[in-house]
This record gives C-alpha cells, structure tokens and sequence, in this order.
C-alpha cells in the first residue's frame, strides 16, 4: 500500500505540474485537452481523459486534415503536355483523381495531368473524405510558321499563337540564322537550321532553309552560292550600303541616298552611246557598269536602283517604255517603288543628265518619286502593265530635302528681295562666287546687287556672272562676282 501511495502522488503531481505550466507546456506534455481526474488508490490511474465531443472531434475534425493539401490549385498546360499533382500531408491515404472535363485535360490514377485540348477544367483529388481541386487551362500554342524559306541578308517576324506563357526562342545554328528573344529571324548565310520556341515543356519547330540572292548578299556580304561576277558586284554593293544606309533611316531616306549615289557616281556612257560601240561594253546594262565601271546606260541604272531596293524590301517593278527627248522617241528603263501603299517612279538615269556630252555633275531630283501625270510629259510606258502610280506625300520630296540642306547651311533665300544684300554681305566677307537657293522660277533683279558689290571694290569695276539651275519648284542660282582686270578680288 505504502508503495502504490507514493505512486499515485507522483503521478498526480506530474499531472499537477503540466497544468501550472500553462498551456503550451501542458500542450507538450499533454497531445489533446484533458480533465484532470481524481485518482484514489481503489481506482486505475489515468492521466487524461477525452471528453466524447473530443474524440469525435479528433476523428472527424480538420485537426490534421486542415493541413492537407494538394501540390498546385492552378496549372497551365500545352496540349499534349504532363504535369505530376499530388497531396500533401496527407498521411498517405489513398487519393482519388478525376477530370471535371476529361475532354479538356485527362488526369491518372497517379495525379498525372495531361492536356487534350484548349480549354479550362479543373482536376479533383479525393481523400479522407475532403475533396482538393486544380484549376487547369490547356493551351494549343501553334507557330505561325512550320517552313520557311527565304534569303540571307532579310528577316522575317516567327510568331507562337494561342499561348500566353513566356516562349524560349532557339536556333540550331545560329551562322545560318539568328532569333530574337521576341523571335525575330535573321537569315544570315545559305543553309538549314531549326528555330526552336518552347513554351513549358512544349517544343515547337520550324525548318528553315537559307538560299543567296545578290540582294541578300548587299545585305549581308555572303557571298556563298554566287557566281564569280555577282560577287564581284555583290561585294561593291555591300561596301556601298554599309557606307550609306544607317538603321536609323526611314525607308524613304534610305532610297534617297541610293538614288544619290548612284547618280554622283555614274557617267551615262554617251560615247558609246553616240558611236554605237555599246555592243562592246556589255556592262553598261547591268550593275556591273555603275558599281565596278562607273559608266552606264539606263539598264544599267534601273537595274542597279532594282538591286538596292530590294536589299531594302521596297516593292518595286522595271518599267520598259520609251523616253521622249528632244522629239525623239529612245528605248528606256526605270523604276517604280511603292511607299505606304502608294507607288512613284524614279528615274535615276534622267536626274543625272548628259549636258554638251558631259554628265552635269549634279543630282537632279526631277524624276525622284513622281507620279504618272509628271513622268508623262516625256515618258511612255503601257500603263495597263504597270500599277498606277498616283504619287502622295513623297512628291517632290528629293528636292524638299535638299532645300533644307540649303537651309541648314545659311544659302537659302526665303524672299527673293533680299538677294543683294545676300551677295552684298558674302562679297563683304570675301565670297566672291555663291550659290543660292530659293523657291520659285524667276529670278532675282540683278542691278541692285551690282551696285551695292561695286560699292565694295572702289576704282574697279566689276563683272557678274550668272548660273541657274531649275529643280522643280525651285531655282538654284550661282553667282560670280570678277574684278575688271579679270580676277577675283
């Protein structure tokens, strides 16, 4: 008896000293809410004791299921793509899976999500009587492209539609081609490759083949697939467009230096021309003669502006007509072009006219992005071969551009009165031979000018020598003011 005694005092004073120690002591000691009991030494000892609404609140509660979960309660996939789910803290009771649309996503016994087509559903997991649910959307991303071929030196903008996930661009080989991270290709040299997008797990492809075009070796400067003389021409040109066309550019400015170009560094071969030995020089129709020569007949120029233009991605066409010059009637070739959908000629060969059998040395623009009722005039082509060209903003823009260089660089007369004081001030300062422009086609009263330059020079008198040029809407005028024994003072 004696022994039992110290038992029971010991095992009440444990008991007793858990609920003195608060709470969470007592949780520690103690795994559920318990009565203390009265222990006498008739009766078994207990040290806690369930009240019934305990126990069924233990069996039937969330005091351990209220930690279970399931893995994601909301996937995207791909169709054809699998995702594993599975519950957690679940003390591995047997799970059940099922699709609320089984058409939109199909689910295993294991918790394997797959999904069959675009749509959304959502998979339930069922265990200790709870049910878990997934939100799943199942995406169909598709390229817009499978197959492609193009040329090395252009691009092309690949597209993954109906996904909303982030893709990863990739290129099997990128000497061939190159993608953006925003999958923009760049054809770079002939070849095959595969532009790879992955979105999740999904990847799509598409085959790419590369060829080489002497457009796309401007561009570019490979020069793989071509023969000895187009890379020749090839060669030059890419020197040529590298030197002049710079990213910031609009289309149209690139054009405009083109067309500069072309004709700053082109003689009309007249000579030739003249004696009828064109026969013998080949070259002369085709950019072989502007870009290696340096001399040329109409072909050659329109052919060459064609090249340019396309390494540009300009729509463009050759126009084969006749030109009217001076009532004759000669074989001719130029351009179109189409600009924000509407389309001009250009005539690189007439704005780099031939004056007493010499090139004039000097751009012209009177043939630069015209429409039909302007080439007209002195032009015949059959125009139901021909798209309509009705000309917009472009018009005249060659010599719109160049008044503003004239601008920007002070020689640009906005009234035609003040011209002597112009000249006037420019002798003052020791220009004695100026060019002007300004806008119109008459010209300026001279005397005024005379005088006020006389004024200048005391006891000489002086000679003034006028050249004009017409550029459409405006007049460029060069004067020359000589001394009276014949030199500049």
């Amino acid at each position: 008896m004696r022994k039992n005694g110290i038992m029971q005092k010991l095992l009440c004073g444990l008991v007793l000293c858990a609920a003195l120690l608060g709470s969470s002591a007592a949780g520690a000691l103690l795994p559920y809410p318990a009565r203390l009991m009265k222990v006498s030494a008739a009766e078994p000892v207990m040290l806690w004791d369930e009240t019934e609404s305990l126990r069924e609140k233990r069996t039937s509660s969330s005091s351990w299921q209220e930690y279970v979960s399931i893995s994601e309660t909301s996937i995207v996939l791909s169709v054809g793509e699998k995702r594993e789910l599975f519950m957690i803290g679940n003390r591995k009771l047997p799970v059940s899976w099922r699709s609320k649309r089984s058409r939109i996503a199909g689910v295993s016994e294991d918790g394997v999500v797959e999904g069959i087509s675009a749509g959304t559903t959502e998979v339930i997991a069922e265990t200790g009587g709870r049910e878990y649910r997934c939100t799943v959307r199942v995406e169909a991303p598709a390229l817009s492209k499978t197959r492609l071929e193009s040329t090395a030196g252009s691009n092309f903008q690949l597209r993954v539609n109906g996904t909303k996930r982030k893709i990863l661009w990739k290129s099997s080989d990128t000497s061939v081609v190159k993608v953006s991270s925003a999958g923009k290709l760049a054809f770079l040299r002939p070849g095959t490759a595969e532009i790879s997008a992955s979105v999740g797990s999904t990847k799509l492809v598409c085959r790419v083949t590369v060829f080489n075009t002497m457009a796309g070796a401007v561009v570019s400067g490979c020069l793989e697939g071509l023969t000895k003389t187009e890379a020749r021409i090839a060669e030059r040109a890419h020197e040529i467009y590298a030197e002049t066309i710079s990213d910031d550019m609009t289309l149209v400015e690139k054009i405009l230096a083109i067309h500069d170009y072309t004709v700053e560094h082109t003689e009309y071969a007249y000579a030739e021309y003249q004696n009828g030995t064109l026969s013998d020089m080949p070259c002369a129709f085709s950019p072989e003669g502007v870009l290696l020569k340096q001399r040329a007949v109409c072909q050659g120029y329109a052919e060459t502006m064609e090249l340019f233009l396309d390494a540009l991605g300009a729509e463009n066409r050759l126009i084969y007509g006749l030109g009217v010059n001076g009532g004759e009637k000669i074989s001719h070739v130029w351009n179109l072009v189409k600009l924000d959908g509407s389309w001009y000629h250009i005539d690189a060969t007439w704005d780099d006219p031939v004056v007493d059998g010499k090139d004039s040395g000097r751009v012209y623009y009177d043939y630069f992005l015209m429409d039909d009722a302007a080439m007209k005039k002195d032009h015949i082509w059959q125009k139901k071969d021909y798209p309509a060209a009705k000309g917009g903003e472009y018009k005249d823009y060659g010599y719109r551009q160049l008044a503003e260089e004239y601008r920007a660089e002070g020689r640009y007369l906005e009234n035609l009165e003040d011209y002597a004081d112009e000249i006037a001030a420019r002798c003052a300062a020791g220009e004695w031979d100026c060019e002007l422009m300004f806008s119109g086609q008459e010209l300026p009263e001279t005397d005024a000018m005379l005088r006020r330059v006389a004024a200048l020079v005391p006891g000489k008198g002086i000679k003034a020598y006028f050249r004009y040029v017409r550029c459409g809407n405006y007049m460029i005028l060069t004067t020359e003011i000589v001394a009276e024994e014949g030199r500049k003072s």
